[in-house]
């Protein structure tokens, strides 16, 4: 079976790198790359970071990890590259924002450092803002779209990682010649409600955005196929 990773670097390789061992086929097309910003962090200490992305916890972990008591992370992916920087974190058990809302612990009155890209939704910042939670955002990269030649001849399945990146994979989809039918794996329900919409409802929930969850999603597939 071969699979389209649309997902951003590193991301991609990580992935196709666990797709190739586990007997996938694995095709390598970006439709989003990250492009770092520059960001100046607020100053003083914070009770708690929160970081919304492994790219967030690459561009800015190594300066901020002596400024928080204590890390969260969206989802596995992102806590395992804490890890790596040397810094403890709580993974939300359902990877999005909303989960890692669910699963945080009371924070009111504490100052919360929220580590994201430029833009995208504010679903966790709000939140914790309506909980008396002192809430500072740092974007630290953007998102930019990007356009790879892809053969639809040759796909089989996609993975979408994103919201973002469900969008413009739909894009280059279509742009390439690609019939609606295709299977796009996606790492959570909110993801894969935007499917009907960009014309792709074929979707599959992952269990998250990580090499195991899209895994399992594959290996489940085989299984009803």
């Amino acid at each position: 079976m071969s699979i389209w990773i649309t997902r951003s670097e590193p991301g991609a390789t990580t992935l196709a790198e666990s797709l190739e061992r586990a007997g996938f086929k694995p095709f390598k097309a970006p439709v989003l790359s990250i492009e770092p910003v520059a960001f100046e962090p607020p100053g003083g200490r914070f009770d708690a970071a929160v970081f919304l992305s492994a790219h967030g916890v690459r561009l800015a972990a190594p300066t901020l990890k002596e400024r928080f008591r204590r890390a969260f992370a969206v989802g596995r992916r992102t806590r395992q590259v804490l890890l790596e920087s040397g810094v403890e974190a709580a993974a939300a058990e359902v990877e999005s924002s909303e989960g890692l809302l669910a699963d945080l612990p009371s924070l009111a009155g504490q100052r919360v450092l929220l580590v994201s890209g430029v833009g995208g939704r504010n679903v966790l910042g709000a939140g914790l803002e309506h909980r008396g939670v002192e809430v500072e955002r740092l974007e630290v990269y953007r998102r930019v779209p990007a356009s790879p030649s892809i053969d639809c001849a040759r796909i089989d399945a996609a993975v979408a990682s994103s919201g973002d990146g469900f969008r413009q994979a739909a894009r280059v989809w279509f742009a390439a010649g690609g019939a609606p039918g295709l299977s796009v794996l996606v790492p959570s329900a909110r993801v894969g409600a935007l499917g009907p919409e960009l014309g792709l409802a074929n979707v599959v929930e992952c269990a998250g955005a990580d090499s195991r969850a899209v895994l399992a999603a594959l290996r489940s597939m085989q299984g009803s196929a």
